[in-house]
């Protein structure tokens, strides 16, 4: 279903008839309308008939509660957002107030109803101002985190979990609500789980969580793998290499390569007579990690060194992403690089994208201020429509063409000045850097100039609202990493509208989503504002996607330029429809990667899904020895199954590897394999036995039989998992070889997940077996498993 512009109209008016109607109730009537429509609800009216009371009751609210009456727009983005579509409303037009009205009406039905913010500031905060508005109607409300417990690497019990979830309307993060999912579906009872059943969830800043984010998967590490001692000497390797000579490199294409000369060189360093073969397999793989750190991971911008540990930077909007690590081997191969201590490589026990958790939902929707240039994207991808909110007020700001310089310092000190005359100006300026490191280098140049300014980057997020708060005060300077999804708007202080209103001022190239973004904290609801763009061709998003005609373009300026020629600005038309067109391959460009992993994702996300069905059956299964009896018989089989033939010898050591530890006497000469299947079957029985005669009661045995299901399922699933992290790697360059990489990853992911289940009925075998227990003296169950 979709809405079009005169069915919104429609129900706006509706919206709008009730208002006198609503504004009439006491304040006992009007929260009695949500027992009211509850009523309704079960007795099996949709929740479209009573969208507009429903509606009008919560804009009533608002307005008591809160003294805020929702305008028509967040009227219209409301009715966007409980369609399950995404609402683009333009920075200033009351978002979070419009989210009330589609959480309300959805958390009705008693299934829930959810916000997801990108981080737990926003969602801290909107929790705080809105829970007053859905308490006072008779619904619960909360946070699906504690902040507190978070600072102090804690983790809340599954019973407080179970209460947060458990509530009508929920307010949380996209990261921790992964999380969550993950660890729900790693618990080994009913009490360790928390989730319900997915319904309804409106995702604050779509394009962030959806696109920006759609590639880094979420990861719960396992046991760690046997460390490497490799990373320190192919660190020391790679420092000796030089480019051209050792290897050459394509940035735009993020690729590099070994020559002839660094393949030879490396078998002389590490004394070996063929770099490629078998047995120096890890050892390459461990000179591409390094080379990839020193030549792509870059201090400050992709990473900071914080406390002797190497913290990753999202470089979009200048956050540390504590606790997260990139994979494979390559934060490790950074930390050999940066000489701190190297944290353990550890195997993935569970890992899930934004992608694929969001498609658990029912109905999805989102919301932000720039997304109807990836409205194709999120049609394709998530089959989400995207609709545009008109503004309240008409958009007054000027966003300028931008300026074109031929090196980094020119450019810094056009936008410095550009900064010293709007200061003096009295308007209020927020100037935003490409990287931290940048932000550091502008912020210095500044206090050179006697500019009082603050600064938002990696290093005081715990400012950041105080710093946002006060940047629209006349003559304020703010410089950030980037203002990109920060959630806080901008408001002109006394006298800041007279004098022009705030003024943005871009110093690095950037995707158009983010130029839009930025230039969107300027002239909010109708105020005036301005955004310039100062770029170089050196920026990163430039030189690491320039063709080699603008690569030549730019020595031939560089070497006019060193001989004295005064070359600063550039104009020409030809290199502004170069740098449009460099714009769209790296926007295209990251389309086509989100779409490759998205492919990987698909694959994963169906082994994920039909692995969790089969281990929640396990976990809610109130007898599962029928279940152990199948998997004996299908243990057995595929031990039986290598062999056609069984000599006494052989049927003994299979017995004392995989069935028991002690000494069987008699075993009988059987030629049948079918016979010597029910031979095993019953000796695996009588062990059974055995152990059962040491526990006291049936609920006891059960509870062991699942413990050892769950622990052969989730040793298995680790292996799968690890499998698969790596496949994708292995895979991922072989179209640049004509392959299709696509059923590469398919075949063998399928392949390896028939071999998982075979795995998983010989590991339970094992553990069934094998495995001694015993009672503590509060008759409480142990398993020592192998």
């Amino acid at each position: 279903m979709s809405l079009n512009k005169m069915q919104i109209h429609r129900l706006v008016r509706k919206i709008n008839k009730l208002a006198p109607k609503m504004r009439q109730m006491t304040d006992e009537e009007l929260q009695a309308q949500t027992e009211i429509f509850r009523k309704k609800l079960k007795a099996g009216m949709k929740e479209k008939d009573i969208l507009p009371e429903a509606f009008a009751t919560v804009r009533e609210a608002d307005y008591r509660v809160l003294g805020m009456f929702p305008y028509e727009v967040q009227v219209i983005g409301a009715l966007i957002l409980n369609e399950g579509a995404i609402a683009e409303m333009r920075t200033g037009e009351g978002k979070t107030l419009t989210a009330t009205m589609p959480l309300y009406l959805n958390a009705l039905s008693g299934k829930g109803a959810m916000l997801v913010t990108p981080n737990d500031y926003l969602a801290a905060r909107d929790e705080e101002n809105l829970a007053p508005v859905y308490k006072w109607l008779g619904l619960t409300v909360s946070k699906g985190f504690d902040e507190k417990l978070s600072r102090e690497g804690k983790k809340a019990a599954p019973a407080v979990k179970r209460k947060w979830y458990a509530s009508d309307i929920v307010y949380t993060t996209a990261s921790s609500l992964a999380f969550d999912y993950l660890f729900d579906n790693l618990a080994t009872s009913k009490e360790g789980q928390y989730l319900r059943p997915y319904n309804y969830v409106i995702v604050d800043e779509v394009d962030e969580v959806l696109l920006d984010e759609a590639e880094s998967p979420f990861v719960i590490s396992s046991r760690p793998k046997l460390q490497s001692n490799l990373y320190d000497l192919t660190d020391r390797f790679v420092e000796l290499l030089k480019e051209e000579r050792d290897y050459q490199i394509k940035k735009d294409l993020q690729l590099f390569w070994l020559t002839y000369h660094g393949i030879k060189f490396a078998e002389s360093y590490f004394r070996i007579s063929n770099l490629f073969s078998e047995k120096n397999r890890e050892l390459y793989r461990h000179i591409i990690l390094a080379m990839q750190a020193h030549l792509f991971m870059r201090k400050d911008h992709e990473y900071m060194v914080v406390q002797g540990k190497v913290v990753l930077l999202d470089e979009k909007d200048g956050r540390l992403k504590e606790g997260v690590q990139v994979g494979t081997g390559l934060h490790q191969a950074i930390e050999a690089k940066e000489h701190v201590k190297q944290t353990a490589v550890q195997k993935v026990a569970a890992s899930i994208t934004f992608p694929s958790l969001f498609s658990l939902f029912k109905k999805v929707s989102g919301m932000s201020g720039t997304v109807k240039g990836d409205q194709n994207e999120f049609l394709k991808t998530y089959n989400l429509k995207v609709y545009q909110v008109p503004t309240r007020k008409k958009v007054i700001r000027k966003d300028y063409p931008a300026k074109i310089y031929l090196t980094t310092s020119d450019k810094l000190m056009a936008a410095i000045h550009e900064v010293i005359k709007l200061h003096n100006e009295g308007r209020p300026v927020l100037i935003v850097a490409g990287s931290v490191e940048n932000s550091e280098i502008i912020s210095e140049l500044l206090l050179n100039d006697g500019i009082a300014h603050n600064v938002l980057n990696a290093f005081n997020i715990v400012r950041e609202a105080e710093i946002v708060k006060n940047a629209g005060q006349a003559g304020a300077v703010t410089v950030a990493t980037n203002m990109a999804g920060r959630g806080t708007d901008i408001k002109l202080g006394p006298g800041a509208k007279e004098k022009g209103g705030l003024a943005v001022i871009g110093t690095e190239m950037l995707s158009s989503r983010v130029k839009a973004q930025l230039s969107g904290r300027a002239g909010r609801q109708g105020d005036p504002g301005t955004s310039q763009f100062y770029i170089s061709l050196e920026d990163k998003y430039i030189s690491h996607a320039s063709t080699g005609r603008l690569k030549k373009y730019y020595r031939k300026l560089m070497r006019q330029k060193q001989k004295g020629a005064d070359i600063v600005q550039l104009n020409g038309l030809p290199l502004k429809i170069g740098l449009k067109m460099l714009r769209e391959r790296v926007e295209v460009k990251g389309v086509m990667s989100r779409m490759q992993t998205n492919k990987y994702e698909v694959v994963l996300r169906m082994q994920r899904d039909y692995f969790y069905q089969q281990r929640s059956k396990i976990i809610n299964l109130d007898d599962l020895q029928a279940k152990i009896d199948q998997y004996l018989k299908a243990g057995i089989d595929n031990y039986l199954a290598p062999r056609k033939k069984w000599t006494q010898a052989e049927l003994r050591y299979l017995i004392n590897e995989h069935f028991s530890y002690d000494y069987i006497e008699n075993i009988p000469t059987i030629s049948s394999k079918k016979e010597l299947s029910k031979f095993l079957y019953r000796l695996s029985k009588q062990i059974l036995q055995s152990k059962a005669e040491v526990l006291i009661n049936r609920e006891q045995l059960n509870d062991f039989y699942r413990q050892v299901i769950l622990s052969a399922m989730d040793s298995c699933w680790v292996d799968q998992m690890d499998y698969l992290s790596n496949l994708e790697l292995y895979v991922d360059k072989w179209n640049l070889a004509g392959y299709e990489a696509d059923y590469v990853y398919q075949q063998r992911a399928y392949n390896a997940f028939k071999e998982m289940q075979k795995k998983i009925q010989n590991l339970i075998v094992d553990k069934l077996l094998l495995s001694p227990i015993h009672l503590t003296k509060q008759n409480q169950l142990v398993v020592v498993f192998n």
